[in-house]
């Protein structure tokens, strides 16, 4: 099993770039972003997960453990397999896909190739819980229209918890934003 690959970039060829390591060319599927990052002849380093399949063996690669992470949890949804997971991350990222789902936005992962509203559901309910507890950055409206709507089910009108909301730490995700803002609103 590759864990990284570190290496000269030889060429790019989407969705695939050429990584030589030691003088072996590695041919490895990236996302729209990296790729718009590579450039022949600098160095690059890439997290890497292999898939074998009966016909082949692909190596996909990411900026970090954290893409790669998502990559994978993306591949125990039935009905994406690596080239979906891919897309997603390509049309997405990490904080885009979390905030898609933790706002259930079918709309946006529809976005995704590959991704039609019957699996764009099906990710969301498998792995909304994790995107809500996810710690990706609260820097979305839809985060903060998901903590509005909480705090105003929970009984609080806007106009008390309006200057909290602006107040919220941008490093929270959704779920520590909202036990963020009751502490506030108890003080």
């Amino acid at each position: 099993m590759i864990g990284f690959l570190a290496g000269m970039v030889q060429g790019v060829d989407p969705p695939f770039v050429v990584v030589n390591v030691g003088g072996v060319g590695y041919e490895v599927a990236v996302s729209t972003a990296q790729l718009s990052r590579l450039v022949p002849g600098t160095e690059v380093e890439l997290a890497i997960r292999t898939i074998v399949r009966a016909d082949a063996i692909t190596l996909f690669g990411f900026s970090d453990g954290l893409e790669r992470a998502l990559f994978d949890e993306l591949l125990k949804v039935q009905g994406v397999g690596p080239n979906v997971a891919l897309g997603v991350l390509s049309a997405l990222g990490v904080q885009g896909f979390y905030e898609a789902v933790a706002a259930e936005d079918v709309v946006r992962l529809k976005g995704s190739p590959g991704v039609g509203d019957k699996t764009a559901r099906r990710i969301i309910v498998d792995m909304g819980a994790a995107a809500r507890r996810s710690g990706v950055p609260l820097t979305s409206l839809a985060a903060r229209s998901e903590i509005r709507e909480a705090l105003m089910g929970l009984g609080f009108r806007a106009s008390e918890f309006e200057g909290v909301l602006t107040r919220i730490p941008g490093e929270l995700g959704v779920e520590d934003a909202l036990k963020w803002a009751l502490k506030e609103l108890q003080r």
